[in-house]
């Protein structure tokens, strides 16, 4: 994954009597939309008029972040959340920053301050001292409903070469894609609408013109557009936003565990031993996330959870035989990502019930406190 460093300028579709919801936190008005009724459906059928309607109208409420580090200039960009001058944008855009200062579409520049950052949703709130009447809040939607094929549109300032505007689908939904601080951010957006540096901190929307997610990163063998970025999932953002405007940083829940990559069905599959001659050799139960190692002293260890102490060469693999998560909270644990996204789902002090199974032995029930998430892995 690379980062997509700079600034995405985006619009919004209209629907017509759509109205909003206030969500108040702190100093922060969040607008968020309604359960939809009825959505835009020609957003990618081609035809240029609604994209331009969009524009026009939605336009000013996306602004271009510049900043000044050590490392230089750089930049990204960002959306307007309120009235009160709160912007959001990526933390990686502002990481470092000694001066940061954001663009409006009418040309007006404005310095900008940090309200808070937190790298492990990659999410920035910033404030500027701009008039009222500059400031034009986007609205903000609901990850959870988007689906793969739905209609998406970005408009953005692409390597530098100015206001671009292009329309793709969701490729996929709950893609894990890693944090600046290389913890796991769950449920990332997956979209073929070009994105490049130049594209980060500004928002994916749906056929409503509702903010679903946040630009964040693209894969590319090439450091350049090849079809394949990814957002930061709006309700996720929501989230975050609401502990940068009370406490001007965030707590993550932490369960204290290193896992294997694969899942043991994965294992399976890549290696073409059957789940069940899996069980027979090496005790490992159907399905389930491999602990590879613990954090010693953390929540994990002290519920009596027990990393790898050797490893198997399974089909050419090697893999760690510690215990294996099997069920989080009820459900059924397929890989490690499906631990991450409860875990990321909750917070410090939360407690998490588990189905842990040491391999050749009999599944037991585990409830672990969370502990307050690191600031790095």
């Amino acid at each position: 994954m690379s980062a997509v460093i700079g600034g995405l300028i985006t619009v919004l579709f209209l629907v017509f009597g759509m109205s909003g919801e206030q969500n108040k936190t702190g100093n922060v008005t969040i607008n968020e939309a309604p359960a939809p009724k009825t959505a835009v459906s020609n957003v990618s059928s081609g035809r240029s008029a609604p994209v331009r309607q969009v524009y026009v109208r939605d336009g000013p409420g996306v602004v271009s972040v510049d900043v000044v580090s050590n490392a230089g200039p750089a930049g990204g960009s960002g959306f307007v959340l309120d009235k009160n001058g709160h912007i959001i944008t990526n933390e990686h855009v502002v990481k470092g920053a000694s001066d940061i200062s954001v663009k409006f579409s009418n040309g007006v520049r404005k310095k900008a301050e940090v309200v808070g950052d937190d790298p492990s949703t990659d999410i920035a709130l910033l404030k500027v001292d701009a008039p009222r009447s500059m400031l034009k809040p986007l609205t903000l939607g609901n990850s959870d409903s988007a689906k793969v094929g739905d209609p998406v549109v970005a408009i953005g300032n692409p390597l530098n070469v100015g206001i671009s505007v292009t329309t793709g689908i969701i490729s996929a939904v709950g893609r894990p894609i890693e944090a600046p601080n290389n913890y796991t951010i769950s449920g990332a957006l997956q979209t073929d609408a070009a994105i490049n540096p130049g594209n980060s901190g500004g928002p994916l929307l749906d056929s409503r013109g509702t903010v679903v997610g946040v630009n964040a990163q693209i894969a590319s063998d090439t450091g350049s557009y090849q079809g394949i970025g990814f957002a930061i999932p709006i309700n996720t953002v929501k989230n975050t936003v609401k502990q940068l405007a009370t406490t001007g940083k965030v707590e993550h829940g932490y369960l204290g565990v290193k896992m294997f990559t694969a899942g043991v069905g994965e294992i399976s599959a890549y290696s073409g031993v059957s789940t069940q001659k899996l069980t027979q050799k090496y005790g490992l139960p159907s399905h389930g996330a491999i602990v590879s190692g613990v954090q010693k002293g953390g929540p994990a260890d002290r519920a009596g959870i027990k990393g790898s102490k050797s490893q198997k060469d399974v089909g050419g693999i090697p893999i760690p035989l510690g215990d294996v998560i099997t069920k989080i909270d009820g459900k059924d644990v397929s890989s490690p990502d499906d631990v991450i996204a409860v875990v990321n789902s909750k917070k410090p002090g939360d407690r998490v019930h588990l189905t842990v199974v040491t391999p050749g032995k009999q599944p037991r029930q585990v409830t672990v406190k969370l502990g307050v998430q690191p600031k790095s892995t």
